[in-house]
């Protein structure tokens, strides 16, 4: 299974803001849309990095409530790895589990597809490993 399949599945809808954006800002973003993370874009529209909610909830024990007058840039992650629709689901599943995050940016011909997550790369496994042991379940009583 590819990472086209699961966007295929999920859609491409992918929640994106500027890196001048306060977290304040963002986090309603993130609340009205129901995402655990959204990409930031620079000026270019190229993915920049990602803020996720494990991002602002460990820089509020730093900053406390200054923290929601802050530019998004100051506290995403930076240095994102992306992924493209051809990887496979494992592929993804083994960088997100060694390298310890749970999104990443699909980017098509240096073009912004869509986003994946730990949940959906885990969601496409049981839903193949499902229909494996389905076709082998109907093998074995025809």
């Amino acid at each position: 299974m590819f990472v086209s399949d699961v966007l295929g599945s999920k859609g491409t809808g992918t929640v994106v803001s500027g890196e001048n954006v306060d977290v304040a800002t963002a986090v309603k973003i993130m609340c009205d849309n129901r995402v655990g993370a959204i990409l930031i874009t620079d000026p270019k529209g190229k993915v920049s990095g990602v803020l996720t909610e494990r991002d602002i909830l460990r820089r509020f024990a730093e900053f406390g409530t200054a923290l929601g007058a802050m530019p998004v840039s100051k506290i995403m992650s930076k240095n994102v790895l992306t992924t493209n629709p051809g990887a496979t689901v494992q592929q993804v599943l083994e960088t997100m589990t060694h390298k310890r995050f749970r999104h990443m940016p699909v980017i098509e011909a240096g073009t912004l597809v869509g986003v994946v997550s730990m949940g959906d790369m885990v969601k496409a496994v049981l839903e193949e490993k499902t229909q494996e042991a389905e076709s082998l379940k109907q093998y074995i009583t025809s």
